[in-house]
């Protein structure tokens, strides 16, 4: 028995492999080469609905392999594993509740058709409809893509007049893509993991962010660390990810949610029929015991995944450490940070020859560094990523190519 994992990286495949030695690895012919020490590789072009299944079966068929599931942790290969997925006759999300999930237009009136509280939201087209959103709804407001992951062109305005650039910006960044316009809910902001099978479900993974303030932008996060929250709240929130989840369509699987505290109630965000990456599996392994690779693994070959103890995690934390400026790394040294006391790992996210841009765009094309640190409480948070961030001895070369601002 196999289990099918598309365009994993070369650090995914191998925890993948720890769990199912003899999984099968697709990939574009661009990231195959990169998974070269793992045993089987299947190259495929991906964006091609005939190609993909076609090597799966040759390869399948020649190694008289038995296939029971497959998986996949990157959102824009989602709908590509949905389809093979019915293709292959195995068990994944349906394509119809992935469609839905990555257009975050389309999920958040999903849920107020529900009842389920998410910010007031609006698909705009121009400027005239922001303005329009924006008299409707008092501000703050945030504008963002409908599909796009993470904090990438995320942001945030505070006065009407700002409304008009803001726009520009983003249609500029968007090229020309309609977006989405919100009401800016303001509170504690939580990630979790759960699993939903027959129409419940129950928490993999429970976590709270630390944003970092930056005029001009929303979501830029600082931090994770594992969330200490009544049982009552707990249960709050896991009842508004549940009822979010069947609004999208979910049957069974592993979804992740990004939500916001405010006024005691949760509103939901975004959702995502993936576990949670970056740098939350090596976080919640070494805090609670929760593996998401391991859990999407047992989901996908129709196991329940092993549910942790979320009421007394370790005291740690999950730091972004983020460049002040763009151009390309000509040298780059984490020794200093390494060697620092409360450190207990330290993952690289850029090296020499790569670029650094500080931009609305995407700001993981600024994180240097995730940092995996002993920490007691969110208080501790700010003064430690400041002084970490201070360890990383970085040399740049001019960006070549300028961001847009």
């Amino acid at each position: 028995m196999s289990l099918i994992v598309l365009q994993p990286s070369a650090d995914y495949a191998a925890r993948v492999r720890r769990h199912v030695p003899d999984a099968l690895l697709l990939a574009t012919p661009e990231r195959a080469p990169l998974l070269a020490d793992h045993p089987r590789v299947v190259a495929a072009d991906l964006d091609d609905l005939q190609a993909s299944p076609r090597a799966l079966t040759e390869y399948v068929d020649v190694q008289a392999l038995r296939c029971e599931g497959l998986t996949c942790f990157i959102c824009e290969y989602l709908p590509l594993t949905a389809a093979l997925a019915q293709r292959l006759g195995l068990p994944f999300h349906s394509p119809a509740a992935i469609s839905l999930s990555r257009d975050k237009g389309r999920a958040a009136l999903a849920w107020m058709a529900a009842g389920v509280s998410t910010p007031p939201t609006r698909l705009v087209h121009g400027e005239a409809e922001l303005l329009d959103f924006a008299r409707q709804h008092p501000g703050p407001w945030v504008i963002k893509p409908t599909d796009r992951s993470g904090s990438e062109w995320v942001l945030k305005i505070e006065e009407p007049d700002q409304l008009p650039s803001a726009h520009r910006r983003l249609n500029e960044g968007l090229e020309g893509a309609p977006y989405l316009a919100q009401r800016f809910v303001q509170g504690r902001e939580f990630s979790a993991d759960l699993f939903v099978e027959r129409g419940e479900a129950r928490l993999l993974r429970l976590t709270e962010k630390y944003l970092l303030p930056q005029e001009g932008l929303a979501g830029l996060v600082g931090a994770y660390f594992p969330a200490r929250v009544a049982t009552s709240l707990r249960e709050n929130l896991l009842d508004t990810y549940t009822a979010g989840a069947l609004a999208l369509g979910v049957e069974r699987g592993i979804v992740m949610v990004d939500s916001i505290l405010e006024g005691g109630a949760p509103y939901l965000l975004e959702m995502a029929l993936r576990p949670g990456g970056d740098c939350l599996p090596d976080l919640c392994f070494r805090a609670t015991g929760y593996d998401p690779i391991r859990a999407a693994c047992q989901v996908a070959l129709g196991r329940t995944p092993d549910f942790p103890d979320l009421a007394d995690p370790a005291p740690l934390a999950a730091l972004h450490l983020l460049a002040d400026q763009s151009g390309l790394i000509r040298a780059i040294d984490f020794s200093v940070l390494e060697a620092h006391p409360a450190v207990v790992q330290v993952e690289p996210y850029h090296l020499p020859g790569e670029e650094l841009r500080c931009w609305e765009g995407s700001y993981d094309d600024r994180i240097l560094a995730a940092c995996l640190v002993r920490c007691e409480g969110e208080a501790q948070l700010p003064a430690l990523i400041d002084e970490l961030r201070g360890l990383i001895s970085v040399e740049l070369d001019p960006d070549p190519i300028p961001a847009i601002r």
